[in-house]
């Protein structure tokens, strides 16, 4: 029951955000909607699309798919419901998997009707301007921005002030002299949008920022808590592309709370 609770406050989270993403005048998004859309009776129903093993597997789409949107549009490409995407997928931003399911369903897509898992980020508005350490895999950065990040640093960016941390790989560790660090602001937030590629980098880092309230160059004097948030987008804990096996995602997640007793909240 608390699951099914969490899910529905998730989901009421991310139908904020999706209509907070909306930055025209009312009267430009109805004139959008009258274009994308056949039927202006305000009563008729809408549609809510999963597309990872909904839709698509990987990059290849399922094949009743493609004739289930072609149903779904009338002869001038315009869907005759409202229709939304929804995903646990964020390593992209709405713009890039709008035009990729545009490709793979052959109908138009656009950005506004595209959920990512990082999408109710959107209304966390009390993280916008602190800084906030972000971990994941592809623009992270640009998308931190996007969802209205003010003071945003990477795991690069904090690996690069602080090089002595990042000591795993031998090959990335300083060769000669010791480069002095470079003072970064106090970290007040850590945002996963996903699993990493280096899992032990990130790993490491963010235990340093956890263990030391955000001041990954200062030692550890004693165990804060409750400590700084994280904020975690992929709460997925296997998913399926082309393979035949089930993929594991949500395990790097897991580490994360199980090594530093992460707070739930």
């Amino acid at each position: 029951m608390a699951e099914c609770f969490f899910r529905l406050s998730m989901f009421k989270l991310g139908w904020r955000a999706l209509k907070c993403s909306k930055t025209s005048l009312n009267g430009s998004v109805r004139l959008v909607q009258s274009r994308r859309y056949s039927n202006h009776n305000p009563n008729f129903f809408g549609l809510l699309f999963d597309i990872d093993g909904v839709l698509v597997r990987g990059r290849t789409p399922i094949p009743a798919a493609k004739q289930c949107f072609r149903n779904l549009v009338d002869g001038n490409g315009k869907y005759r419901v409202p229709v939304v995407f929804v995903t646990n997928a964020g390593n992209c931003l709405r713009q890039t998997k709008a035009e990729q399911l545009s490709h793979l369903l052959e109908v138009e897509v656009s950005p506004d009707q595209v959920m990512l898992s990082h999408s109710p980020l959107r209304v966390f508005s009390q993280f916008h301007n602190v800084c906030v350490l972000v971990s994941g895999q592809g623009p992270v950065l640009e998308l931190a921005y996007n969802l209205g990040f003010q003071n945003v640093v990477t795991i690069d960016m904090l690996r690069e002030a602080y090089p002595l941390l990042d000591v795993v790989d031998h090959h990335r560790r300083p060769k000669y002299v010791v480069p002095s660090s470079k003072e970064l602001p106090p970290i007040e937030a850590v945002i996963l949008f996903g699993e990493p590629i280096r899992w032990e980098t990130n790993l490491q880092l963010i235990a340093d920022v956890l263990l030391t309230n955000g001041r990954p160059g200062n030692a550890v004097t004693s165990l804060h808590y409750p400590h700084i948030p994280v904020l975690a987008c992929n709460m997925d804990l296997l998913w399926m592309a082309e393979a035949k096996n089930p993929r594991h995602s949500k395990c790097y997640y897991e580490w994360v709370r199980v090594l530093f007793f992460i707070q739930d909240f």
